[in-house]
């Protein structure tokens, strides 16, 4: 098959699927569609500007949980310790 044959077949496809869930969806839908009490200003305030406040406190503490102070070394010194005699270390 060919690249053409195969965009077509997908888009044939694709137009069926939409087509039966749609016929589906229209037979599942209610005679009437009655509004029932709606949304106030204050709660699609909170439903909103809630969920983004939430995502900006998930993002700070994922941030805060992932960062971490790398350890650095001090700058190395250019005294020079004194040589003792040559006996092992004792740890």
């Amino acid at each position: 098959m060919r690249t053409p044959v195969r965009a077509a077949a997908v888009l044939a496809g694709l137009v069926v699927f939409t087509l039966v869930g749609a016929s589906s969806a229209m037979a599942d839908a209610p005679l009437t569609w009655d509004e029932g009490e709606g949304r106030s200003t204050l709660d699609t305030l909170i439903v909103f500007g809630g969920s983004t406040v939430g995502l900006f406190v998930l993002i700070v503490l994922f941030a805060l949980v992932t960062a971490r102070n790398n350890y650095v070394p001090p700058a190395p010194s250019t005294d020079i310790e004194p040589a003792s005699d040559n006996s092992p270390a004792h740890h």
